[in-house]
């Protein structure tokens, strides 16, 4: 008990330091990665904001000694990722276009070394998952103002919400991206103690809903629907069955004010006779791709055909992997096939070891935290979330190709430095690694 109350002193007396240029940059790059205003604010356009301002950070961080590597567990499979993407990249179908996306994974690997090195407490873990949290605030609320004024596409029958940016917007991307943050925003509410932050969070969750409803998204709907649920079965004693029972009644309303156009398009999940023709042929195409994948990877067990999408669909189209007549210059759509073909077997199992890390340094600190009592304040909850979100990604994985969402990467930090957090609390804690 006498260690549970030290420990608690210490977290609550960690003094509030000054940001430092450096933190106030890389936030304000975790901005520009969400938001991108170079893709949707037109006097921006060919102008590279995001190169100079990357450069420029990464000067300052070099200044301060921040760019650098700390010791985490999931330093070896970050950093394993990233060399296969350059050692494999000779034998790819487009050796030019593997080593250019080679360089894309090394900038969402720079930002985790900066984010891994730049958290010390649990104040500056917090401090990155508010940006994380106003940025995607920012972000939706410019995408609905899009949407009001007229922008979306015609898909699959009916008008689809898409992003603000260019990157992302699809209209499944864009709905995962939205339902990926909210485990943060449910993290941020349980240690939250201003009211006005608090309602803030549950309008963005409310925005969140309307975003993921207006989408038409049948993956981000099941990822919403798997949330809710998530959110209830870790619940204790009588406020599971309370929540749960709040997450039902939320579900039912929500279905009955979605518009007749959004049910036909979830209902093609379970109803053949739903939706159009081409709604059922789009689930169809995801075991299509999986196929596909696994003819490549039997093809190129080793080393894959290439990272990135051109190399998937250049080495699908020049070797005929489809059945004649039904040829499709597309990607898999599903995360395990596209990193299987792409990547071979070690692309595979690094993956595999990078999802083992996140989850076992989130668990780890999440036991520890719990034992010595401080399971109410927000690196507990930072530790649910980051499992929640990481489950989120595996689910969305299903039905799409997100293996190059930084968020992967943003997890890893993010757990690694609740490692560290929860080691520095008591150092009787330190694991055997």
């Amino acid at each position: 008990m006498a260690d549970s109350n030290h420990c608690a002193v210490k977290v609550s007396e960690v003094p509030v330091r000054p940001l430092s240029w450096i933190l106030i940059m890389v936030c304000a790059y975790l901005f520009m990665v969400i938001e991108r205003p170079w893709e949707s604010i037109k006097y921006l356009d060919g102008i590279p904001v995001e190169r100079v301002f990357a450069i420029a950070m990464i000067v300052v961080a070099i200044m301060h000694n921040k760019l650098k590597l700390v010791s985490s567990p999931t330093n070896k499979w970050v950093l394993g990722l990233l060399l296969i993407h350059f050692a494999l990249a000779p034998f790819a179908y487009s050796t030019e276009y593997a080593f250019s996306q080679g360089i894309e994974y090394l900038k969402m690997v720079v930002l985790y070394l900066l984010m891994l090195s730049l958290v010390d407490d649990e104040s500056g873990l917090k401090l990155f998952i508010k940006t994380y949290i106003f940025t995607m605030m920012f972000y939706v609320l410019h995408s609905l103002r899009e949407y009001h004024n007229g922008r979306h596409v015609w898909r699959m029958g009916i008008s689809r919400m898409v992003g603000a940016d260019s990157t992302l917007n699809d209209p499944n991307a864009f709905g995962a991206s939205v339902v990926l943050s909210l485990p943060f925003v449910y993290a941020l509410l349980r240690s939250e103690t201003s009211s006005r932050l608090r309602k803030l969070y549950y309008c963005y969750i409310s925005l969140a809903v309307i975003c993921v409803v207006l989408t038409g998204s049948r993956s981000s709907f099941v990822g919403l629907l798997f949330l809710f649920l998530l959110w209830g079965m870790v619940q204790h004693g009588k406020r599971k069955l309370v929540i749960l029972t709040v997450a039902i009644s939320a579900v039912i309303a929500i279905w009955s004010v979605m518009p007749d156009e959004k049910q036909e398009r979830i209902r093609t999940l379970w109803d053949e006779e739903a939706g159009p023709a081409n709604a059922h042929s789009s689930a169809q195409g995801r075991l299509v791709g999986l196929k596909v994948s696994w003819e490549m990877f039997k093809r190129a067990p080793i080393t894959g055909v290439g990272a990135g999408g051109k190399n998937y669909i250049g080495y699908r189209m020049a070797n005929k992997i489809d059945e004649e007549g039904h040829e499709s210059p597309t990607q898999a759509h599903i995360l395990y096939g596209e990193v299987l073909a792409e990547l071979g077997a070690f692309g595979a199992f690094l993956l595999a070891g990078l999802v083992w890390a996140i989850w076992s340094c989130s668990r780890y600190a999440r036991s520890r935290l719990l034992q010595a009592g401080l399971s109410a304040g927000f690196s507990y909850a930072a530790g649910g979330a980051i499992i929640a979100s990481l489950l989120l990604l595996l689910l969305l994985g299903v039905g799409g190709h997100n293996f190059y969402r930084p968020l992967w990467l943003w997890l890893a930090a993010w757990s690694g430095s609740l490692f560290r957090i929860t080691n520095q609390l008591n150092p009787r804690w330190r694991s055997s690694e």
